[in-house]
């Protein structure tokens, strides 16, 4: 294993870019070349890999390497329905207020923002595991999420009233939680294409 002081700024950029698309779905990812534009070994790189391989955001075969993730129409609406099924149990389960978004949170892009709530809302029902796992599932809806705009033109508007919703502790936040859901479902297909 890479040494922390490595591995920890290594990880965070190779996921960081992972999220937000830098390979299209099922390209291969050749730890070397990554080592050198990162300027580091292949080991921290490796591990990396590894690591991202473990949290399901790159696929690893052997004999064929690190590949970046597929998703298709079906397991899209596989993650988006776990999901919005631990975020409806998180909003049954939590206190009855999320905190106002903060500064960072309106400076954030969709998709950065669209997380920020759901662990805020996660955050609300005081489960670690909870919290954890739904931003896992994020983190590979990370990519998908910042298309959003594009196959959704009113996402921004829906992302807006739903902080507003969980903010001001509006009992409507679990109906607009089904329309925000029902929407990305209708739209996966086009959502995968802008994907590829």
């Amino acid at each position: 294993m890479s040494p922390a002081h490595v591995l920890e700024p290594t990880f965070r950029r190779l996921k960081r870019m992972i999220m937000e698309g830098a390979w299209p779905p099922g390209e291969r990812l050749e730890a070397l070349r990554i080592a050198d534009e990162f300027g580091v070994s292949m080991t921290p790189v490796r591990d990396s890999l590894n690591l991202l391989s473990g949290a399901r955001l790159v696929d690893l075969k052997p004999g064929e390497g690190y590949r970046m993730a597929r998703i298709d129409e079906q397991g899209l609406r596989d993650l988006l329905g776990v999901e919005s099924a631990l975020l409806e149990f998180a909003i049954e389960s939590g206190p009855a207020c999320v905190q106002p978004a903060t500064a960072k949170a309106a400076a954030s892009g969709y998709a950065d923002r669209v997380a920020l709530l759901f662990e805020g809302i996660a955050a609300r029902a005081e489960n670690a595991a909870l919290t954890e796992t739904l931003r896992s599932l994020g983190d590979r809806l990370h990519a998908i999420r910042q298309l959003e705009p594009r196959a959704i033109p009113e996402a921004m508007h829906e992302l807006a009233e739903l902080e507003r919703l969980a903010a001001d502790r509006d009992p409507a936040l679990r109906a607009a939680f089904f329309s925000y859901y029902d929407k990305r479902r209708e739209t996966a297909p086009i959502l995968i294409r802008l994907l590829q």
